[in-house]
């Protein structure tokens, strides 16, 4: 049986209890987006299938074992996408090989200009949060040296919500309602007016955060989004949306000017992201044949 529920950033985004008889409860953090719940689940499950021993105050909690039911859940999502596309080539997989023979190139380089921000915004929020540990497939250190690409989408996807989800204490209602405003007085459309809104809550909230400001005792209650995205491309091209407003819109710098302004906390060149010695930066927007995004 699963179950949503209100879970504090500081518990983990699902909990598996085990010890009724006959009936096991899985219990997932309702504002999680609907891709990550989904994900959330799946890894829990995996938990029941694997028979790994249960720990629900998750004080002992054993890195390889959660590496392992993360690996499993992913495998679980690639079967239930795969069955949900009728076993088709195209699915959220990475077997982009009919599109790209079949002469839509537009949308291939469309998906990897999306799939290149989604990257980044993972790379800014690592970089932002370096003392933050979420459950992944690896204990390694994650080294991204490449666009990780379709297949590594879904992965990247949960990944950004589970660091988003830690930030959560520092982003403000307030911020978010004022960036809306902005953008609306802007008339941009309901999409763009999303990225920034969001955009600039994630930019503000990690400035506090990396300011050591004290968030609020309880944690803000931000709107929900206007769509729950259960389709990880829709979802990884939201992200991409949001990841180029917080990096290039004047309306979201226009928020991080109002609500942290620039300290020695905050001062980050827009370079900071590092792969070794070697810094990291956005492709520019005129090298794949795609279609302009929607300005923000």
């Amino acid at each position: 049986m699963v179950g949503d529920v209100d879970l504090d950033p500081g518990h983990p985004s699902g909990l598996l209890i085990t010890d009724r008889p006959q009936r096991d409860f899985i219990l997932v953090d309702r504002s999680l987006p609907a891709v990550t719940r989904t994900q959330t689940v799946l890894h829990e499950v995996a938990h029941l299938v694997l028979d790994h021993p249960g720990d629900i105050q998750h004080d002992h909690v054993d890195r390889a074992v959660e590496a392992e039911a993360e690996l499993a859940a992913d495998l679980l999502h690639q079967q239930l996408t795969k069955a949900a596309a009728g076993g088709g080539a195209d699915d959220n997989t990475g077997n982009d090989h009919p599109r790209w023979l079949s002469g839509e190139t537009t949308s291939w380089w469309a998906e990897r200009r999306s799939d290149w921000h989604l990257l980044h915004l993972w790379m800014t929020l690592r970089d932002g949060m370096p003392d933050l540990v979420i459950v992944t497939t690896s204990t390694a250190t994650p080294v991204p040296t490449e666009i990780r690409g379709s297949r590594q989408r879904h992965r990247t996807v949960v990944e950004i919500h589970e660091a988003l989800r830690a930030l959560r204490p520092w982003c403000s209602p307030q911020v978010h309602a004022s960036a809306t405003s902005r953008a609306r007085r802007h008339r941009l459309d309901a999409a763009a007016t999303a990225a920034v809104a969001e955009a600039a809550t994630v930019a503000v909230a990690l400035r506090h955060r990396q300011a050591a400001i004290v968030p609020p005792a309880v944690s803000p209650q931000l709107p929900p989004p206007p769509h729950d995205r259960h389709d990880v491309r829709a979802e990884a091209r939201h992200l991409a949306h949001v990841e180029r407003a917080m990096r290039d819109s004047p309306l979201v710098a226009a928020e991080i000017a109002r609500w942290a302004p620039v300290g020695p906390a905050a001062a980050r060149p827009r370079t900071a992201n590092m792969i070794g010695d070697i810094p990291v930066v956005p492709l520019p927007v005129d090298l794949p044949p795609a279609r302009s995004a929607r300005p923000v």
